[in-house]
């Protein structure tokens, strides 16, 4: 019988954990966190595993190949031959076991950060499945995945070129009830059940059976569709050096029989199973060998609306011109000068006042604490930077809270500036996060948590890259992950002001177009020549000499500024200015300027 058939008519038992199992018999093999290495020089250690879980009752058992990649391959021929000898293990295992057992090729997660990482990513995972295919698996299972895009390109991807092919993918879910990017059970869910592409989803890894169960029970399924749970063995604990699970198998049965109960379609074990949890689900699925009715969403089960106003984005989203100045943290542990600034900007009445996140990747006072602060003293509308250089997971969902907690609704999602060459063996970056996942994680939050009162945020827009068609497409990824407008970097020339108008017509989005004031020659000839990304042209610079008085420079300034902000005045939604030097005063004539341009215009 097809696996496709027999998923419909019977609830499937997977086996369970092979990397901890084969750990734990062979810690003193030289690559035991490897079970992979093994299969060439032990095939036998793993026939051994594979037939260990045959006879304990496994109707599919997933080939050695969840840790393939390049973590541990240093080429895509050792990864083949990897593949080749792990898929002849375990059919050799099936063969010499005479039950018939289902084949599936695993495939576990493969780590990326950045937009360069990720298409690398992928197109490692389509070798992976190739390699496996041509080896004659056509059961695939993708394990311990954060990121449901990629699950989704994968799995039509193996519709596409296997159109026999079934399909299972697995997430990982942390004891929040949340992936890596932020989804939880019922996003994923709403999401997948409408994929046909993938056969069978669900939870696999990162907790243990009661916290699968939890998570469980708050789902409601939107349609038809196949659910797979695969817990841990509890938690690991490490004793004398060596990661352990401890023995549990009956309280992992009580709530497996639970999650029988709630609908499931395939069981089986993750991280600390053995063999003998297997043999117990067997004899649970004897008892209980029907697919149970899954609860369902009722109509009365909708979205939640929004109910707090937001007046940044009100005026907005209203077309009125919006602006936003930009202030940086202090070095030090005195406020005072920044605090002294934002309430002179609170006296010109801008929009939004906004804390850069340790910008060049110098450490400057937090960026949500300051703004916690000044919102408080002055009742300002802050809006701080969050850069995915220094938060994983846990940060960044704690950093939302606590955000939300002490009334801040705006922010600005950034990747961050990367920590310098000459700093890195003594910092180390984290990048858990591109700017675009973690958008999607706070949106996926505002959906679960901030309903009433979601969080507003933008992105930035380096609009000077070379290929516009790219800047496009990553504008469009933002805002499918709820980007509400775009900052960007400072505008000087006229060939700028075209691209960013450009990419306003295409996308349509909301664009606050950045404006820094050059205070001196010697300022401007280092954004000319220092940053990257904004050009920055000789006529410009030309207009500043060496012997200027700090106020006919800082006349200079206002007067360029003004020029370029009434050459984007047309199209720009908004303003954001960067303040040099926590010169305040000098933004506040700029913003002067552009005010009496907007009204000329009738615009303000």
């Amino acid at each position: 019988m097809k696996i496709q058939e027999a998923v419909k008519s019977r609830i499937l038992l997977l086996d369970g954990a092979f990397g901890t199992y084969f750990k734990s018999m062979h810690y003193d093999f030289e690559n035991a966190d490897y079970p992979e290495k093994a299969t060439l020089e032990h095939e036998d250690w793993i026939v051994r595993i594979h037939k260990e879980y045959i006879t304990a009752g496994a109707d599919i058992i997933r080939t050695n190949t969840f840790g393939i990649n390049h973590g541990i391959c240093q080429s895509r021929e050792e990864m083949r031959i990897l593949i080749e000898a792990a898929v002849a293990a375990a059919k050799k295992a099936v063969s010499e076991s005479g039950r018939e057992v289902y084949v599936a090729g695993s495939i576990g997660p493969i780590k990326y950060a950045s937009e360069k990482e990720e298409e690398n990513a992928y197109e490692e995972y389509c070798y992976l499945i190739d390699t496996l295919y041509k080896n004659g698996i056509n059961i695939f299972v993708f394990e311990t995945l954060s990121d449901i895009d990629m699950a989704q390109r994968l799995a039509a991807y193996v519709r596409n070129n296997i159109p026999e092919a079934f399909i299972t993918v697995q997430f990982v879910f942390n004891k929040m009830g949340y992936t890596k990017y932020g989804y939880n059970l019922q996003r994923l869910v709403d999401r997948l059940s409408e994929d046909n592409n993938i056969d069978v989803f669900g939870i696999n890894c990162g907790i243990g059976a009661a916290h699968m169960c939890e998570l469980l029970e708050k789902v409601r399924f939107r349609k038809e569709c196949k659910i797979s749970v695969l817990p841990n063995a509890g938690y690991q604990q490490d004793l004398i050096g060596r990661d352990m699970y401890f023995h549990n198998a009956g309280y992992y049965m009580e709530y497996m029989k639970k999650m029988l109960e709630m609908g499931v379609n395939m069981i089986g074990g993750c991280c600390g199973t053995t063999p003998e949890y297997t043999k117990k689900m067997r004899t649970l699925l004897d008892e209980h060998p029907q697919v149970q009715e899954k609860k369902m969403a009722s109509q009365e089960e909708k979205e939640q609306r929004i109910t707090e106003t937001n007046p940044f984005m009100e005026k907005l989203n209203r077309g009125e011109k919006v602006y936003v100045v930009e202030l940086d943290s202090p070095f030090g542990k005195s406020a005072d000068k920044f605090t002294e600034g934002a309430f002179l900007l609170k006296e010109n009445q801008v929009d939004m006042v906004t804390i850069s996140d340790s910008p060049m990747a110098k450490a400057r006072a937090d960026a949500f604490e300051m703004a916690i602060y000044v919102q408080n003293k002055t009742g300002l509308t802050m809006m701080p930077h969050i850069a995915c250089r220094d938060r994983n997971a846990i940060a960044v969902h704690a950093a939302f809270l606590g955000a939300h907690i002490n009334d801040i609704r705006n922010l600005l999602i950034i990747t961050g500036d990367p920590v310098g060459r000459e700093d890195r063996n003594v910092i180390s970056p984290v990048f858990d996060f591109n700017s675009v996942k973690m958008m999607q994680y706070l949106k996926n939050m505002n959906e679960e948590i901030f309903q009433d009162e979601p969080f507003y945020y933008g992105g930035a827009l380096n609009y000077a890259g070379a290929n516009v068609n790219a800047i496009l497409a990553k504008m469009q990824r933002k805002m499918e992950a709820g980007c509400s407008y775009f900052l960007t970097q400072p505008v000087y020339s006229d060939e700028d002001i075209q691209r960013v108008r450009y990419l306003k017509e295409m996308t349509g989005a909301k664009i606050l177009c950045g404006i820094m004031p050059l205070v001196s020659l010697k300022n401007a000839k280092f954004m000319q020549n220092e940053m990257p990304g904004i050009h920055v042209p000789d006529e410009i610079v030309n207009r500043y000499t060496a012997d200027m008085k700090r106020e006919e420079a800082e006349k200079t300034a206002v007067d360029i500024c003004i020029g370029i902000g009434q050459k984007m005045q047309d199209f720009a939604d908004g303003y954001y200015i960067m303040t040099p030097f926590h010169r305040v005063t000098l933004v506040n004539k700029i913003i002067q300027g552009l005010r009496n341009t907007d009204a000329e215009n009738g615009q303000d």
